[in-house]
């Protein structure tokens, strides 16, 4: 008897997981797979603002921002009580904050600036194991003179859309001493996020 080989075509590689790769492989840019799931299974439009994001040839540099979660910030003061104690200039702490955020780097995965040393920061970030779940890694969307949306990469957030106006902050108080650290609201799932506004459809 003859067997017959029967070939199967290959399946079909969504172009949005191509470009998730690309932006892996180019950028160093995650894109966690809840939003792989939800633009591959329904009919997105590439001018849909937030998905539109994924497929400009822009610097993701420059659309990237970073804040912390409550759970890091906590500790990073936890850790600064403990290193410098009654001689802890909080001041100084605060500002290092400020300055990590706007100094994250996504293919080292650490903090790290030439203008001031962010060396604290980063020690704890690696006493934690860089956890990128310990901050909010996102992309802007769009951004005014009010505020702006941002689609979230990492922490138990990830994909979800997230508002702020500028200046949005909260504090956390450690032994009397407190920091205020930037913060997202509005949190809104991608999937409700694009409801909210049109050009969806199942497919």
């Amino acid at each position: 008897m003859v067997e017959k080989i029967i070939s199967k075509e290959k399946e079909k590689v969504h172009p949005f997981i191509e470009r998730c790769e690309y932006l892996k492989n180019e950028y160093g840019l995650i894109i966690p797979d809840v939003y792989k799931d939800f633009f591959t299974k329904n009919q997105i439009s590439k001018d849909q603002v937030h998905y539109r994001i994924f497929w400009e040839e822009i610097n993701y540099d420059d659309f990237e921002f970073v804040f912390y979660t409550e759970n890091f910030v906590k500790y990073i003061m936890k850790r600064f009580d403990e290193k410098f104690g009654s001689n802890a200039d909080w001041k100084v702490l605060q500002n290092m904050l400020e300055e990590a955020e706007l100094e994250y780097k996504r293919k080292k995965n650490s903090f790290e600036a030439e203008n001031i040393d962010l060396s604290f920061i980063d020690q704890c970030y690696e006493e934690r194991g860089r956890n990128k779940e310990d901050l909010i890694i996102t992309l802007n969307v769009y951004a005014d003179c009010g505020g702006g949306e941002y689609l979230i990469m990492t922490s138990d957030k990830k994909g979800y859309s997230g508002g702020c106006y500028h200046g949005m902050t909260a504090d956390i108080e450690y032994n009397n001493n407190i920091i205020s650290y930037r913060i997202l609201e509005n949190y809104t799932p991608i999937s409700d996020r694009i409801r909210e506004i049109g050009q969806y459809s199942n497919q």
